[in-house]
């Protein structure tokens, strides 16, 4: 069977995410989700690799690519369809230079996050390492929002040296910018010193819920200090996963979420809030030949994307 929403079978042909129709110039997008890849890991402080992610969770995706059109799935673990009517489009990736210098690279990234934006498209970001977040909540322009991240590292760090962009200080430089006006942080794991700012981070009103105490509490009081229908950014570092279900990432942590903790706790945020856009970062298929990664990253992605176009 060859799916309607593509010329060739999912395991042929260019691979697009989802197999769905590239299309450059948000202006000529009939869509309501875009798709766009940030092939970038300058800003590692490990592991670097990150900018193989895109192109590796566009191969994933075409594991799903043989439903007809926009016809919905079904998830019958949740009881609930998803993806029903919602119109994908691949956007491709942001063009940059192999160079360490945000202020070159960030203002290329704003750009075409901010063009998705203006078009009243949806924007889903593949990174790159987890550097790219600050940029891309740039594009919204000081709209009020809450930034829910997934990760083992809180990302609050304060890099030494003048170093202020790397994957370590997302989120502080978003909030501290007021891109960010909450900040809740889901399965913060692993060892932390002075730079990483946890007492700073409580200060400002960060709210952190570290991974096992998430684990042990129902998903209902997880989510029940979001204000229902608040606009909400997400950002997933895939490393929040336990790494023996992701393994290809930069700095992996013993611990962290199954899928389906993952996957209950981001339809429970979608559905009480309102998501207006999302990132998926650090996938680094360099360390997965298994590329389980990649597919547990794009299966968030669908679950996260129907829950939110389903509230």
């Amino acid at each position: 069977m060859i799916p309607a929403m593509g010329e060739s079978p999912p395991f042929a042909g260019i691979a697009s995410f989802f197999k769905v129709p590239y299309v450059a110039d948000p202006r000529h997008a009939d869509a309501d989700v875009a798709i766009l890849g940030i092939p970038y890991d300058e800003a590692t402080t490990a592991r670097p690799g990150a900018r193989y992610g895109p192109r590796a969770m566009r191969d994933a995706s075409t594991n799903w690519a043989y439903r007809e059109g926009t016809t919905p799935f079904y998830d019958g673990e949740v009881g609930a369809s998803l993806l029903g009517g919602v119109r994908f489009v691949d956007s491709g990736d942001v063009d940059l230079p192999p160079t360490a210098q945000p202020e070159r690279s960030h203002p290329l990234i704003g750009a075409r996050v901010g063009r998705l934006l203006e078009h009243g498209l949806f924007p889903v970001v593949l990174g790159g390492d987890h550097s790219i977040t600050y940029p891309v909540l740039k594009a919204f322009g000081g709209r009020p929002l809450h930034l829910v991240q997934f990760d083992t590292h809180m990302d609050y760090w304060h890099d030494e040296g003048g170093m202020l962009y790397t994957h370590a200080s997302p989120i502080v430089r978003s909030h501290e910018s007021g891109l960010a006006t909450r900040v809740t942080q889901y399965g913060i794991r692993g060892l932390h010193t002075d730079a990483d700012q946890i007492e700073l981070a409580a200060e400002r009103g960060v709210t952190t819920f570290w991974c096992e105490q998430a684990k042990r509490t129902p998903v209902e009081e997880l989510v029940a200090h979001i204000e229902p229908g608040e606009d909400v950014y997400i950002t997933f570092d895939i490393d929040a996963l336990d790494p023996s279900v992701a393994p290809g990432t930069g700095t992996p942590e013993p611990g962290g979420f199954s899928y389906y903790e993952a996957k209950a706790l981001l339809r429970a945020v979608a559905l009480r809030a309102h998501v207006i856009g999302m990132d998926m970062v650090e996938v680094n298929p360099l360390y997965d030949p298994m590329e389980i990664t990649a597919l547990h990253a794009v299966r968030l992605i669908f679950d996260t994307v129907g829950a939110a176009f389903s509230a």
